[in-house]
């Protein structure tokens, strides 16, 4: 089982998990169904860059890797194996640590047999097993039984501590059980709300700490492809009312679509207008999206038209640095609150555009209804943006 669930969560699939540890993936999903069956707990979920850990998932983890941990340090330092010819850690398994423990316990494999309630040849083939990859002797002969050795007594001691480690799981997952717990997992297109969410996740998890936060900036097409497939909870950004096929949408709040340029830039010089603006270089969202129909509706009826370089950025920070670094005019999605904190290297371009109000919202599956966790982190994501929470 320690084996399995560290596998997957550095590998973050079963195929991969399964060529680490070389077994089929068949083999995995077995051993990770019957961890989670014995625990009560499922201890993974499909995320959007691969299999993570679920809350729980985190707990069981962290136990799994200090055993982990544990089985390496006793082969460095009490075996002295050398870098890179690990075995022990690779190859111990938990029936030989514990007939070992047994043996040193009892001083016989006969009355370890008895203690353990197993045939006595399953002990001694036990002991020969882990002979053949720990090295130095465990036990020596003596009158009336077997005798350990100080690798044997340390490896009853790793048993020991190991076995310590597994009992506090069924514990730890009770203990951590009491407030939220799970995945909220927010895509996020670009908007300057994009520091809602951030804030949001900052004020659940002062007192969750079990919550498992994902933020995920992408496209459109990306994010929703990644809602269908559950990898995340919702979308927040922009709304396309009507949304797609299988989607809902709640409103949040407005922002308005506004132009702005470098601070320094020529446009800010003199007075503009639309037959002006026609005339600079434009950086604008790809086809398909809000930003992108709204342009073109904008400046339909002129000729020419302006032909902008398309510019996909989804970190909308990372948009308006594209901004300040070239000489081109842009069009972005900005709150009143977030005009107002415009950073100094840009400026709004000083014309009112026409109907530039857009809708930012929510978008989930239909049908589906939120976690817990989601739920307490929509409520507080409405109210910070100011929009009270329906009675």
């Amino acid at each position: 089982m320690v084996r399995t669930i560290r596998a997957l969560s550095d590998a973050r699939t079963l195929r991969d998990a399964a060529d680490v540890l070389n077994t089929s993936q068949s083999s995995l999903s077995r051993a990770l169904r019957g961890a989670e069956a014995r625990l009560g707990v499922t201890l993974f979920q499909r995320g959007w860059s691969g299999t993570e850990p679920t809350a729980e998932g985190e707990i069981v983890l962290g136990q799994c890797t200090r055993i982990m941990d544990d089985l390496h340090r006793f082969e460095r330092v009490d075996l002295g194996t050398p870098a890179g010819r690990a075995r022990f850690a690779t190859f111990a398994r938990w029936r030989h640590l514990e007939a070992v423990a047994a043996v040193v316990h009892t001083g016989s494999a006969t009355a370890a047999a008895r203690e353990m309630g197993v045939q006595q040849p399953a002990v001694s083939q036990a002991l020969r097993d882990v002979s053949a990859y720990v090295g130095p002797a465990l036990f020596a002969r003596c009158k009336g039984g077997l005798r350990p050795t100080e690798t044997g007594r340390a490896l009853a001691a790793l048993w020991a501590r190991i076995g310590a480690d597994l009992d506090q799981i069924a514990d730890m997952l009770k203990r951590e059980s009491s407030g939220l717990a799970g995945r909220i997992a927010v895509g996020m297109l670009p908007f300057s709300g994009q520091n809602f969410v951030m804030e949001t996740f900052g004020e659940i998890s002062r007192t969750n700490p079990n919550l498992r936060l994902v933020a995920v900036p992408g496209s459109y097409t990306s994010l929703c492809e990644a809602l269908k497939r559950r990898e995340i909870d919702l979308i927040v950004g922009i709304l396309r009312a009507p949304p797609p096929e299988g989607f809902s949408e709640e409103y949040l709040y407005n922002e308005t679509i506004t132009a702005v340029a470098r601070r320094d830039h020529p446009c800010h010089a003199a007075p503009v207008d639309l037959a002006v603006l026609a005339g600079l270089r434009w950086m604008v969202a790809p086809h398909g999206t809000p930003i992108r129909r709204y342009f073109e509706w904008l400046f339909a009826g002129i000729t020419p038209a302006p032909v902008p370089q398309s510019c996909e950025i989804l970190s909308f920070s990372n948009a308006e640095q594209v901004v300040v670094g070239n000489d081109s005019v842009a069009l972005l999605c900005y709150s009143d609150v977030g005009l107002g904190n415009l950073r100094p290297e840009l400026r709004r371009v000083d014309i009112d555009l026409p109907e530039a109000g857009v809708p930012i919202g929510i978008t989930r599956n239909i049908g589906e209804a939120p976690s817990l966790a989601v739920s307490a982190f929509e409520a507080l994501l409405k109210r910070r943006v100011g929009q009270p929470d329906p009675a």
